[in-house]
C-alpha cells in the first residue's frame, strides 16, 4: 500500500473482530516503528503486548470508564518511555562513529550532554518523552493500517494503577494505550480534517 493510500484510510477504531492479530504481523509493525526518528536516535522505549486474560484485565481496570471498550480488542498494546533516556546511547555512540558520523570530540560531547539528562527534573523528561514516544507512536498506528489492523491512541488511563498492575519498573513510564485488532468494519466515513491550504504559511 502507497504512503499517501495508508494515510488517507487510516481511522480509529473501537470495535473489533473476534480474531486473532498474528504474531508475524506485529512484528513487521514494530520492525516498521523503529524507523521512527528520535532525539539523538536514542529510541528511548517500548511496545508492551498485553495478550493474556490478567495483562488486559490490568489496562481495563486503569482506564476512565469510557474507554472500557478497549476490552474487545484482541491485544492491548502499551507504549512505555523510559525515564533513564540514555539506556542505548553507547549502541547509538558506536553505531555515529563506525560510519564516520560524528568525531570522538563529538561523540564525548554527546555522551556527557545526555548522561546527564538523567538528573533533570520531572518537567524535563516529561517534555522529552512526550517528543520522543509521540513519532513512534504515529508509526505503529500507520503501520498497522499497513497490515489491515486497526488501532485507536487511548490516554485517558492511570499511570499508577497499569504501572502497579504491570509491574513495571520504576523508569517505566505510560504514555498511550493501543488496542489492536481487526476492524469490524473495513471502511468508515472520513472525518472532517481541515483543509491543507490552511495549516500552513510561507514566511
Amino acid at each position: 500500500m502507497d504512503f499517501e493510500k495508508i494515510v488517507k484510510k487510516r481511522r480509529s477504531y473501537k470495535e473489533f473482530k473476534d480474531r486473532e492479530v498474528e504474531l508475524e504481523k506485529l512484528e513487521k509493525i514494530f520492525k516498521l516503528t523503529t524507523e521512527a526518528p528520535t532525539a539523538f536516535n536514542l529510541q528511548a522505549y517500548t511496545f508492551k503486548v498485553l495478550e493474556s486474560e490478567e495483562a488486559i484485565e490490568s489496562a481495563v481496570d486503569s482506564a476512565i470508564p469510557e474507554n472500557e471498550w478497549i476490552k474487545d480488542a484482541d491485544k492491548i498494546i502499551l507504549l512505555v518511555g523510559d525515564e533513564r533516556i540514555d539506556t542505548n546511547l553507547d549502541t547509538v555512540l558506536e553505531d555515529l562513529l563506525e560510519k564516520d558520523f560524528v568525531d570522538e570530540n563529538t561523540a564525548t560531547d554527546y555522551k556527557e550532554r545526555i548522561t546527564g539528562y538523567r538528573d533533570r527534573d520531572n518537567l524535563f523528561k516529561t517534555g522529552w518523552l512526550n517528543r520522543n514516544t509521540m513519532i513512534p507512536a504515529t508509526f505503529f498506528m500507520l503501520a498497522c493500517e499497513n497490515e489491515g489492523l486497526g488501532t485507536c491512541p487511548v490516554r485517558g488511563f492511570s499511570n499508577e494503577k497499569i504501572s502497579e498492575s504491570l509491574e513495571l519498573e520504576d523508569w517505566e513510564r505510560p504514555s498511550l494505550i493501543f488496542p489492536i485488532g481487526y476492524p469490524e468494519k473495513d471502511e468508515r466515513p472520513h472525518k472532517w480534517r481541515r483543509d491543507g491550504e490552511e495549516i500552513f504559511e510561507v514566511l
